[in-house]
């Protein structure tokens, strides 16, 4: 077999992996080189984009439900509504640290560690349902 058979083969391989393994994502890692900086500036434009109103005072972001907070590994987000449309489970999805909801699912804080689907579907579940519960 030649080299250029195999780089093709690993090649294949790889291509193959990207598209049928892309579940194992939902068992991610906690990630060391988090930007809070970064991820702080994410969620205020998603903020301003969905048009939910804040208020940024240096580290930390207040809104009519809670607050995100600047820290050294992440954005602690804390929420509270009645009611709240969550499962224990939902506080452990990649991506979110130190999540606690309480008995009465009104309050749950959470420490944002990433900003990509999971996160923002999770933080959006929580903007929708108080929105619509008006």
């Amino acid at each position: 077999m030649s080299k250029n058979a195999k780089e093709r083969d690993l090649d294949h391989l790889m291509e193959q992996n990207d598209t049928e393994l892309t579940f194992l994502q939902s068992y991610g890692s906690y990630d060391d080189e988090v930007d809070p900086e970064a991820l702080f500036l994410a969620i205020i434009r998603w903020l301003k984009s969905q048009g939910i109103q804040h208020n940024v005072a240096g580290a930390e972001l207040t809104f009519e439900y809670g607050t995100l907070v600047k820290q050294k590994k992440g954005c602690e987000l804390s929420f509270t509504a009645q009611n709240l449309p969550l499962v224990p489970s939902d506080v452990l999805i990649p991506g979110l640290v130190s999540g606690v909801m309480n008995e009465q699912r009104d309050t749950v804080s959470v420490v944002l560690t990433q900003w990509n689907a999971s996160q923002r579907r999770f933080v959006e579940r929580l903007f929708e349902f108080v929105q619509l519960v008006r």
